[in-house]
C-alpha cells in the first residue's frame, strides 16, 4: 500500500464471515446502501451501522433490524428485483402501536394471532431475554411468543401480556396450535431403504410445528424414539428411530441440513435432538480432534441404554 492511500476514503462495507459464500462483497453492498436509502427516505434516524445490522432511533426508541434473513433470502432470488423485496421487508418493520395496544387489551381477539418461533443460542437478540416470554423446548435454543399481525412478529413482552391474565403454559398451548399448518409442506422419503425420512417445509414455521410431536408422535414415532433436525424456521427433518444405525443416517443428512443452516433464512441450530417420552434431548457432540473444527456427533446416554438393553 502506498504512503498516499492511508488518506483515501474507505469505500463500501466489508463483507461480515457471516455471509461469506452466500453473497458476495458487492451484493452485501448493495444491500446495505439500498437498506440506507429506504430509511432515508422515510425519514427514519440511522444511529448505527455495523456488520449485518442497522440501528435506527423511532418515537425515541432503539431498534435493531438485523440483515441476516434478508440477505439470506436475496441469495436465493434469481430475478433481479431486490430492491423491491428490500424494500418490502422494511415495509413490514413499521410499527403500527395502536393496533398492538388493541390486542393487549382484548386478548379474546389477539388469542388468533399467537404463534412459536425458535431461536438458536446465537441468535443476537436486542434487549434481555428474560424481559419476554420464552422458554426452552429444544437444548440450546430458545422458543418465543409472538405476535403475527400485520405480515410482521411482535416478540411479547411479560408485562405486556399482564392484561391478558393467562398463564405461559396456556398461552403457548394456545400459540403452537395456531400454527399454520396449511402452510407446510410434508413429504416422506424411503431413503435406502432403510431410513424413513419425513421433511416439512414453510415459510416460517416448520421447526415450530414440530412442537405438536411433543404431545403427539405417533406418526412419526419409531421404536426407539424419533430423530429431529430443525436447522432453519423453515427446513425441519423426523426420522423414526427403529435401530441403532442412526449415527449412519445423520452422516447422510448431515451435508443438507449444513446447506440449510448456512444459506436459508431463519438458521437455527445444527444439533440433533432425540424425541421420546414427550421430551427433547440433545445428540452430544465433542471435537474430532484438537484444534480441528471437525464434530463427532455421539448418542444421547438414555438412548444408548435402550440399544444396550435391547441386545
Amino acid at each position: 500500500m502506498g504512503f498516499f492511500d492511508i488518506f483515501k476514503k474507505k469505500t463500501g462495507y466489508n463483507l461480515p464471515e457471516m455471509y461469506k459464500g452466500i453473497v458476495t462483497r458487492d451484493e452485501y453492498n448493495f444491500v446495505m446502501n439500498t437498506a440506507i436509502q429506504y430509511h432515508e427516505e422515510n425519514g427514519i434516524i440511522i444511529t448505527k451501522i455495523d456488520e449485518g445490522e442497522i440501528v435506527t432511533e423511532i418515537n425515541g426508541e432503539i431498534e435493531h433490524r438485523y440483515l441476516d434473513n434478508l440477505v439470506r433470502t436475496l441469495s436465493g432470488n434469481k430475478d433481479g428485483n431486490w430492491r423491491n423485496i428490500i424494500y418490502e421487508h422494511f415495509n413490514k418493520l413499521k410499527y403500527n402501536s395502536s393496533a398492538l395496544d388493541y390486542l393487549y387489551k382484548d386478548f379474546s381477539y389477539a388469542s388468533q394471532f399467537l404463534r412459536v418461533l425458535i431461536k438458536g443460542e446465537n441468535f443476537i437478540f436486542p434487549d434481555k431475554i428474560d424481559n419476554y416470554i420464552s422458554r426452552i423446548d429444544f437444548p440450546k435454543t430458545n422458543t418465543f411468543l409472538i405476535l403475527e399481525f400485520e405480515g410482521k412478529f411482535h416478540y411479547i413482552r411479560k408485562e405486556e401480556s399482564l392484561e391478558w391474565h393467562q398463564t405461559e403454559e396456556e398461552l403457548f398451548e394456545i400459540a403452537i396450535s395456531n400454527i399454520p399448518t396449511n402452510e407446510i409442506e410434508t413429504k416422506i422419503y424411503d431413503l435406502h431403504s432403510k431410513f424413513k425420512i419425513y421433511t416439512f417445509f414453510s415459510g416460517d414455521f416448520s421447526a415450530s410445528y414440530i412442537l405438536n410431536f411433543k404431545k403427539d408422535p405417533n406418526y412419526i414415532k419409531g421404536k426407539f424414539g424419533t430423530l429431529i433436525s430443525i436447522p432453519t424456521k423453515g427446513t425441519a427433518l423426523a426420522c423414526p428411530i427403529e435401530n441403532e444405525n442412526i449415527l449412519e443416517l445423520i452422516e447422510i443428512i448431515n451435508p443438507n441440513n449444513e446447506k440449510f443452516y448456512h444459506k436459508d433464512p431463519g438458521n437455527i441450530t445444527l444439533n440433533y435432538y432425540w424425541l421420546y417420552n414427550n421430551e427433547f434431548d440433545i445428540f452430544p457432540t465433542e471435537k474430532a480432534k484438537e484444534n480441528s473444527d471437525e464434530i463427532t456427533i455421539k448418542l444421547p446416554e438414555k438412548l444408548l441404554d435402550l440399544f444396550v438393553n435391547e441386545n
